[in-house]
């Protein structure tokens, strides 16, 4: 349950982030509407397990700082494999394979 519950935070996180990125990039509103989910994200990710605070303070550190910066889409798309990869190597350490 609690592994799947963090999937669903970063994959509900991806959503605003990868349009503040994309299509809202000059969207002061998203840009706030991003970092506050991936905050809140956080917060919630630390009552799972205090080692999940090290990808969603990432997280939380990519949504603030990224936005506003000429990535391109296929970089944008890199980096959240990057994410994800991240994400699955830490519930598979903290939570176990099985």
């Amino acid at each position: 349950m609690r592994p799947a519950l963090a999937c669903l935070l970063y994959f509900a996180g991806t959503v605003p982030y990868v349009k503040t990125m994309i299509r809202e990039r000059n969207s002061r509103g998203y840009r706030r509407a991003s970092v506050a989910c991936h905050a809140v994200a956080l917060a919630v990710a630390v009552c799972l397990s205090p080692w999940l605070a090290i990808p969603f303070t990432a997280y939380l550190a990519r949504a603030a700082l990224l936005p506003g910066r000429a990535l391109r889409p296929p970089v944008v798309g890199a980096i959240e494999i990057a994410c994800s990869a991240a994400l699955l190597a830490t519930l598979v350490l903290v939570f176990g394979g099985g």
